[in-house]
């Protein structure tokens, strides 16, 4: 069974409160949320102001370090 499939499978408030933890932390970043993930990675404000404002409009979801 896939993941999908158990989503299908459960109870309705299963997968409502399924549904809305995926939304949560699906949601894309908002341009502050971006600068301070670029800064934890080691850019200086003004850089990652710069970075975040050319990302803007994209929905990323996450920002990780390698």
């Amino acid at each position: 069974m896939t993941a999908l499939d158990a989503l299908h499978a459960a109870p309705a408030e299963v997968r409502a409160a399924a549904l809305d933890l995926l939304d949560a932390v699906s949601a894309p970043l908002t341009e502050r949320q971006l600068v301070t993930a670029l800064r934890q990675g080691g850019l200086g404000l003004l850089e990652a102001r710069r970075v975040a404002r050319g990302l803007r409009k994209l929905d990323l979801i996450a920002v990780t370090r390698r």
